[in-house]
């Protein structure tokens, strides 16, 4: 064989063999969950700190934030599902390997086959992270729709309320929500806006205030001008 079909056979080969180690993913012990979204995990003599694909949950251990609602309920159901559990971890094809705080960014498939980013969202302990596409992002949508159409976890306050009659006219008690976004989009705003009040039930998302709509990727809208959260953002076009 000629040395320029043999280099290019070694190629084929080890791109072969890479291809299949990712389609396969690696191995990994869970040997502590920090938080709702983030484990620390053992792979093979190394150990590595991992970031959920695709879900976020909210705060409890960030250096700069108060421990934040529903938070440690989040922590305490991953760390159920994952602690000291054999996982198997795989990247996204195309995306980066690491966040930036150099944490590996990952899927995890629990024991049972089982995939925890899902789990967590489909239970409502987290939402569907919508920053930046992956390759789940509508099953993730979609499991974040029917956990908050069931009222699950830290959707409970923002479940569809029973109508309250008073004499011959039907009420609905006040939204706990401050704030109103879509799923079809990155804007909030005041629940009385014109565009808020066009958003469908199965896209609504609801903020507690701004700095959960910032958390969440989304900017101020310009027509009912909500307030934009401490640390500055865009303003959406």
């Amino acid at each position: 064989m000629r040395p320029r079909a043999l280099a290019a056979l070694v190629v084929s080969l080890l791109l072969c063999s890479l291809a299949a180690g990712t389609t396969a993913g690696e191995q990994a012990t869970v040997s502590r969950v920090v938080d709702g979204d983030t484990l620390v995990v053992q792979i093979g003599a190394r150990e590595d700190k991992v970031r959920l694909i695709g879900v976020n949950t909210p705060e409890s251990v960030h250096p700069r934030r108060p421990v934040e609602a529903y938070s440690k309920e989040a922590s305490a159901f991953t760390r159920r599902l994952a602690q000291g559990k054999k996982v198997r971890l795989l990247g996204e094809a195309g995306t980066l390997n690491r966040d930036k705080y150099s944490r590996l960014l990952r899927y995890v498939f629990l024991p049972d086959g089982v995939l925890l980013n899902a789990e967590i969202i489909r239970q409502g302990y987290g939402h569907a992270d919508l920053r930046y596409p992956f390759a789940k992002m509508e099953e993730f949508r979609a499991l974040e729709r029917e956990a908050r159409g069931r009222g699950l976890g830290l959707w409970a306050a923002s479940a569809p309320a029973p109508a309250v009659t008073t004499g011959t006219t039907a009420a609905r008690p006040a939204s706990a929500a401050a704030y109103v976004g879509s799923l079809r989009s990155r804007v909030y705003h005041r629940e009385s806006c014109e565009w808020a009040l066009k958003i469908s039930a199965q896209n609504r998302i609801l903020f507690k205030n701004v700095e959960e709509a910032r958390e969440a990727g989304f900017t101020p809208c310009r027509i009912c001008l909500p307030p934009a959260a401490k640390t500055a953002v865009p303003a959406a076009r």
